[in-house]
């Protein structure tokens, strides 16, 4: 990457440690950062980012050596890789080493602590578990019902680890000058194409079944099932509603929900309202309420459990943050 990383998206430029972390966190997560020395970093600290509702894409040079411990949440997944310098890495109880060849890869819900040498520059990606999980079932055909737990050490060395790392200084650089990524749909594109390409090159969970090329073809009732669920998850749908837009009994579609997607059809709608609550929480949209109502919720208790229960913290939290 030539000049400085993202320099068109500056956050912050500080020698205050109290100044760095509140900027640190805008764009980031809730996070305790500690540093050498106190108060004071030894240098200016320079954090550049593009900053969205479902990533971000960060440039970190830290003026001294820093203890970064963020509070545990399981909405997002983290990428740090070497510019200069070194870090090491805590991804629940694995030490990474983030170092030339090498970065760290943290999966949602997992407790991490990153421990940056003085002067060292990283570049740090957050990625929404729903970004994660929707490009993950773009690749399965099929929803992915468990988290994606991703392997925390991230080798640069193999074909696939060079590809990725290669497309991800490309999109930097390209950051770095007006042009087409400045459109949000062309960026958010090339964002979805890093994240499909890390769960290619990088181990996890579902592996196997992207090695085996399973591909659950969805049977013409379930395709439409689940295109009437994403057309009209605002209505007060049923499981009926969806047998018959599928043009099929309520056992049938009941079975098939089971079979290829290992949900039911009421659980698959609940989760596409929460997705969506979860997207407009983070944007600004509306109180939780009014989005909670707007995407079919009425029952504000159950609600909020199962909103709990998916992303791992209370609507309230999304809508602070």
């Amino acid at each position: 990457m030539r000049g400085i990383p993202l320099e068109r998206f500056p956050v912050c430029r500080s020698d205050d440690v109290y100044e760095f972390t509140a900027k640190l966190n805008s764009v980031y997560y809730p996070a305790d950062v500690v540093a050498q020395g106190g108060s004071r970093f030894p240098r200016v600290s320079v954090l550049h980012a593009v900053h969205k509702p479902d990533y971000t894409i960060g440039y970190l040079r830290l003026g001294g050596g820093v203890v970064v411990t963020p509070e545990q949440e399981h909405t997002t997944y983290h990428v740090n890789f070497h510019v200069s310098g070194s870090a090491m890495a805590l991804c629940g109880e694995q030490e990474v080493a983030v170092r030339p060849g090498w970065a760290s890869v943290h999966s949602a819900g997992q407790p991490h602590v990153l421990k940056v040498t003085p002067g060292s520059e990283l570049i740090a990606l957050k990625l929404s578990r729903e970004l994660v999980e929707g490009e993950l079932s773009a690749l399965l055909g099929r929803q992915v019902i468990d988290p994606v737990r991703l392997a925390a050490s991230f080798a640069f060395q193999s074909t696939a680890g060079r590809s990725w790392i290669s497309l991800a200084r490309m999109l930097i650089t390209e950051l770095n000058h007006p042009g087409l990524l400045d459109n949000e749909l062309i960026q958010r594109q090339y964002v979805r194409t890093l994240v499909a390409g890390l769960l290619t090159a990088q181990p996890h969970n579902y592996s196997e079944a992207l090695r085996d090329g399973h591909r659950s073809l969805r049977p013409r009732t379930l395709r439409r099932a689940q295109e009437h669920v994403h057309a009209n998850f605002t209505a007060p749908l049923t499981v009926t509603d969806l047998a018959v837009a599928a043009g099929c009994s309520v056992r049938r579609i009941q079975e098939t929900f089971s079979e290829h997607l290992n949900t039911s059809p009421m659980t698959y709608l609940r989760n596409v309202r929460l997705d969506h609550v979860h997207r407009m929480l983070a944007e600004g949209c509306g109180t939780v309420t009014d989005v909670a109502l707007e995407c079919g919720f009425t029952h504000m208790g159950r609600f909020s459990a199962a909103y709990k229960q998916r992303f791992g913290e209370l609507p309230s939290r999304t809508f602070a943050g």
